[in-house]
């Protein structure tokens, strides 16, 4: 009688799981196994993960890190004390407190001779020797000696190093196309570097240099971002406000705000007095309702917004014409990637499209967003996975 009261349970259950359209979620070594129709989970839990990069993702089993492919097939073996993600071809990983690099066949490019590494980016990576740090190439020759006390991955053919607490740039040859003069790192985009003295009693110190380290606009502001459509953002002194200006030094959207991000697919975030909105290219803001909290807009033409709700936030988004399309009711929410979000309930995350469908309930207690490669790290404790868009 027992028997036949558990299958008929079991019978109605699957029933029950057909009849809300297939949805189908079972208990998958401490996470969720989840396969509806907009998402499945991967084969395979760990006891840590990385996302996924150039199509493998790094995930560790009893001890030793390994890689799988977007189908969750082991294709490197765990053998490594630990491991980066791969870039341009080449990951780094460790044994026995030395780190080289292989490739996606898990070939040794670069034997396991560094203290430390970096990430491949324009053909070149940072490595460190003691507290100082250098370049070396894809063959594992040293470029540079390590003699920098700070170093960045190229971006658009330079770098940006330090020495003796100043900052210069490097091209690609690891030429140096500035003195040890600058205050702080910076990147070049479009064509123009923002650089500062670093010396605040000069008060407007900041400029911009190209990428040969010529001056291009002078040492006209107290801050100066970089451009992002023809725009970047700036203030001429500490107490002002900031606008954004053209190419040629030249504010045309006028300094209004207490702070600004720089434009992203269109649009800008502005700041009052701790309160956010949004402009567009000709700095008309796109909505009159302000916000405790807001973030820049994505691919996905959605901006996450958030008002205070009690002791915590309430979440949602925005499109580009201010409106609210997915009410603020979530505790919290990440920015939207390949269009899906994660949002959170206080305690655990799901994952929502675009139209504020939820395609994936309150399962896990972390998530990251889904990568290029339409896949998505989750956890439950120290226990990892992945979910794959369809």
């Amino acid at each position: 009688m027992k028997k036949r009261i558990v299958i008929l349970s079991i019978s109605l259950v699957l029933l029950v799981a057909v009849a809300v359209g297939a949805v189908f979620v079972l208990t998958y070594d401490g996470l969720k196994k989840i396969n509806n129709e907009y998402l499945y989970t991967l084969d395979g839990t760990w006891e840590g993960a990385k996302d996924f990069s150039e199509g493998l993702a790094a995930v560790k089993k009893d001890g030793k890190w390994g890689f799988i492919d977007t189908e969750g097939k082991v294709v490197i073996q765990p053998a490594y004390h630990a491991a980066n993600s791969f870039s341009e071809g080449l990951a780094a990983v460790q044994i026995n407190g030395r780190w080289g690099y292989i490739d996606t066949k898990g070939n040794v490019v670069i034997p396991f001779t560094l203290s430390s590494t970096y990430a491949f980016s324009e053909g070149l990576a940072v490595y460190g020797s003691g507290i100082y740090y250098g370049y070396i190439d894809k063959t594992g020759k040293a470029v540079t000696g390590a003699v920098y006390s700070e170093a960045t991955a190229f971006h658009n053919g330079i770098a940006c190093v330090k020495k003796d607490n100043r900052y210069a740039f490097i091209n690609t040859e690891c030429e140096t196309v500035t003195e040890f003069i600058y205050g702080d790192a910076a990147t070049l985009d479009e064509g123009m570097i923002p650089v500062f003295y670093g010396d605040s009693s000069k008060g407007i110190n900041t400029g911009y240099i190209d990428k040969d380290g010529k001056q291009v606009l002078d040492f006209l502001w107290y801050d100066a971002r970089e451009f992002c459509g023809g725009l970047a953002a700036a203030c001429v002194e500490y107490t002002k406000p900031y606008g954004f200006i053209n190419t040629k030094g030249e504010f045309v959207i006028a300094p209004t705000w207490d702070s600004v991000e720089n434009f992203s697919h269109g649009f800008a975030l502005v700041e009052t007095q701790r309160q956010f909105t949004f402009i567009n290219t000709d700095g008309n803001k796109i909505t009159d309702k302000l916000y405790g909290k807001a973030y820049s807009f994505t691919a996905d033409k959605l901006a996450r917004v958030a008002k205070s709700s009690g002791a915590g936030w309430s979440f949602g988004f925005i499109n580009e014409k201010g409106e609210e399309v997915i009410a603020l009711q979530y505790a919290s929410a990440s920015d939207f990637v390949n269009g899906v979000a994660a949002v959170g309930n206080g305690t655990k995350y799901g994952f929502i499209n675009t139209d504020g469908t939820q395609i994936a309930g309150y399962y896990w207690t972390d998530v990251n967003p889904f990568t290029e490669d339409g896949i998505a790290r989750v956890s439950n404790g120290d226990v990892y996975g992945f979910i794959k868009l369809k």
